[in-house]
């Protein structure tokens, strides 16, 4: 039984300096020197009498035949290593990654609704609007992300949010001067370029002010201090308390979508796919009613 196998110490040392495309870097990782793991790689071609990686003078690139071995190592050995920690670190809880706004406007009130649907389960809300990655942070279940959806496999498309003008039962205009309008603005556009909000608006008409958050724009118009644009997902809350009412003359736009990126390292993925499916059908829901 497995008669083929090679030495499991070479394997993974191959799978290490396949993802690093480096020795020196796959030694660090592993904690020995990069000549032991050139050992541990020359040892591994000679047994399977092919060539993995081409020597360069500060690099080392894999080969055709390496890189198809890789994929199989990699693989392989992450499912591996989550079976392990699904028998070292049984875990019952959720941790979830959103932004700021999302998680104070959206998350946090409907916790309740969370815990009903997921009894068995500890859901912890992870808020940072840094963008993290979840191959490094690998405590993370789930990154629910704002923006634009990339390609990729393990992406799960929400919602399309639209914007709309909202405000308190209790503003009222100023009888003279223009009527205040909050908007959401954020200085780094690096990472997400602000929605055109200016293109939908006659700013002639307003006294425009801004905030890099969207729950201090909610906290603002919700205190009276004037009207609001914001996503309709972040303004159900507010809306069916009372505290906000959507302006019905104007008309909303579309922003962005919300989606949803999943771990790869989670010992099991059920519990992901039907949090991920209660999100869903949650988000909508409040939508449409």
């Amino acid at each position: 039984m497995f008669t083929h196998l090679p030495s499991l110490n070479n394997v993974k040392t191959f799978a290490v300096a396949a993802h690093y495309l480096s020795f020196k870097d796959a030694a660090r990782a592993l904690n020995i020197t990069p000549t032991a793991v050139s050992h541990q790689i020359k040892s591994l071609e000679s047994q399977l009498r092919v060539q993995l990686f081409e020597r360069k003078t500060r690099a080392v690139q894999l080969t055709r035949q390496g890189e198809a071995l890789a994929k199989v190592c990699i693989d392989s050995l992450n499912r591996l290593d989550n079976a392990f920690i699904e028998f070292m670190e049984p875990k019952n809880d959720l941790l979830i990654s959103c932004c700021n706004s999302f998680a104070a406007l959206w998350l946090a009130p409907n916790m309740a609704a969370i815990n009903r649907a997921f009894p068995n389960q500890t859901v912890t809300i992870c808020a940072s609007d840094q963008l993290i990655d979840l191959d490094k942070e690998k405590h993370i279940d789930i990154a629910l992300r704002y923006g634009n959806a990339e390609s990729n496999s393990n992406e799960i498309h929400l919602i399309k949010e639209q914007i709309g003008m909202y405000a308190s039962p209790n503003y009222q205009p100023p009888r003279q001067g223009k009527p205040v309008l909050f908007i959401t603005h954020w200085r780094d556009e690096s990472g997400l370029k602000n929605i055109p909000c200016h293109a939908h608006i006659d700013e002639s008409l307003y006294e425009l002010r801004y905030f890099e958050q969207e729950h201090f724009v909610m906290q603002a118009a919700v205190a009276g201090q004037g009207m609001a644009l914001m996503s309709d997902v972040l303004a159900r809350t507010a809306v069916t308390q009372g505290w906000l009412y959507k302006q019905t003359e104007f008309k909303a736009f579309e922003g962005y979508s919300y989606w949803v990126r999943q771990t790869t390292h989670r010992k099991s993925t059920l519990i992901m796919e039907r949090f991920t499916a209660w999100l869903a059908e949650a988000l909508v829901e409040e939508i449409t009613k």
